[in-house]
């Protein structure tokens, strides 16, 4: 029995390693999340050999060992292609070690679990939340731990051979998928706070500095602009010359526009909260950007019902006017501008997709950062910026799905007008990006 111990704490040392140090020494690496991952897999596929090599229990031919477990959390966390990589690296290990019975076992244990991770992978990382995430890796090691002892009882006729494999691998196995599925949720949940702390950290610079510099640059260009609508109502300049003073007052706009930006940031706190109407607040947003969006051959969806949140109608409109027009813009050639609004328990969520180019990953992370924007030299990235701000203040939280070349979906849940107090967190395991 101490030696039994030992190999099942050496099989499950040997998946603690591979899901809890690997992960944290990449976190740090500036390199690509493509690249983490295929890191993170080929680390699972080390530890499927090292578990395999030294397994708990050999009976009759039979390795006995933790590997479905390394299994099942790279290939639900990691995709498809992950699981289908790791079963490869198991079936072909497995017939270097030898052994035919075995070997039929494995593969056929190695399908199952293949198959299921390609049915399974998209609901389990975007429908469920972290503690439905752990129960489902752990109920579905049970299964394969009985399947393996279903097909384990073909071939071997000892019942005290079977008996022991019953008492130790099967509550070994579950074991450890529980404790793996809770070191990676745990990992992916600290890494994603570090992403909101530092996001934080620079919005409060942003604020800082919107704070102390907006009102003093905003002066002298309104009073610029007013001399210049001055010049141009003259008689006594020609035509260029007008053309050149326009020019200059819708660049003038244009920097008073950036610096309203800022003012929503050096004061992001409501000044006359009341009660709103999703449906007519978006309505009146169409309305404004419906001949843009004819200009670039946008149809626009909506399925729209009037619930109530509590807000500040102006910096609302403005919220929604600024993902919807990035939409449009995402667009170029045409597409479909989808608006939908529906109630989730006591939260009004907009749903906001279009059918554009679509963002890769690292650039849905870096979304509301001062400055980065996916428009190249015609955007200043500070309209997320400001949208993920007033969805803050109204106690929101905001969520973006994206795929290169597919489009994109932005979700904002609102506290409902009667329960605006509630924390809208519970949400976030919905919509949470699994970087594995």
């Amino acid at each position: 029995m101490p030696s039994l111990i030992k190999e099942i704490l050496l099989n499950l040392f040997f998946i603690i390693l591979a899901l809890l140090i690997v992960p944290i020494c990449l976190e740090e690496r500036r390199i690509s999340d493509r690249s983490k991952a295929i890191l993170k897999t080929f680390s699972i596929g080390i530890c499927i050999v090292f578990c395999m090599t030294f397994p708990i229990q050999t009976t009759n031919e039979f390795v006995f060992d933790l590997r479905q477990v390394a299994i099942w959390i790279g290939g639900l966390y990691g995709g498809a292609f992950s699981a289908l990589f790791l079963s490869i690296i198991t079936v072909v290990y497995r017939i270097i070690i030898g052994g035919t019975e075995s070997i039929i076992v494995t593969m056929i244990i190695t399908t199952v679990q293949v198959v299921t991770c390609f049915f399974l992978y998209r609901k389990f990382t975007t429908s469920l939340s972290s503690k439905q995430r752990i129960t489902f890796i752990t109920f579905l090691s049970i299964g394969t731990a009985i399947l393996t002892m279903i097909l384990s009882h073909i071939h071997i006729d000892d019942e005290y051979q079977l008996s022991h494999i019953i008492s130790t691998y099967f509550p070994a196995q579950p074991l450890a998928a529980f404790l793996g599925a809770y070191i990676t949720e745990t990992i992916q949940k600290h890494s994603e706070l570090r992403r909101r702390i530092v996001r934080a950290e620079k919005m409060e610079v942003v604020g800082h500095l919107a704070a102390s510099i907006s009102h003093e640059v905003r002066n002298p260009l309104t009073v610029s602009r007013g001399f210049m609508q001055l010049l141009l109502q003259s008689e006594r300049m020609n035509y260029k010359d007008k053309q050149y003073i326009q020019i200059a007052i819708e660049e003038i706009d244009r920097a008073g526009a950036i610096i309203t930006d800022y003012l929503t940031f050096a004061k992001p706190a409501p000044e006359h909260v009341e009660k709103l109407n999703v449906k007519t607040e978006i309505e009146r947003v169409i309305d404004i950007l419906r001949p843009f969006a004819n200009m670039s051959s946008i149809e626009i969806q909506t399925s729209l019902v009037p619930f109530a949140v509590k807000g500040e109608r102006q910096k609302f409109q403005q919220c929604l006017l600024n993902v919807m027009k990035n939409a449009i813009e995402a667009m170029p050639n045409g597409g479909t501008l989808r608006i939908n609004v529906s109630i989730d328990k006591d939260y009004v969520l907009i749903h906001i997709g279009d059918t554009g180019v679509g963002m890769t990953k690292e650039q849905i992370e870096r979304l509301g950062e001062p400055y980065f924007t996916t428009k190249g030299a015609k955007g200043t990235g500070l309209g997320m910026m400001v949208v993920y701000r007033i969805v803050e203040t109204m106690k929101g939280d905001l969520f973006i799905h994206s795929e290169v070349g597919e489009g994109t979906d932005v979700y904002m849940y609102f506290p409902s007008y009667y329960k605006s107090d509630i924390e809208t967190s519970s949400k976030r395991s919905r919509f949470e990006q699994v970087s594995y």
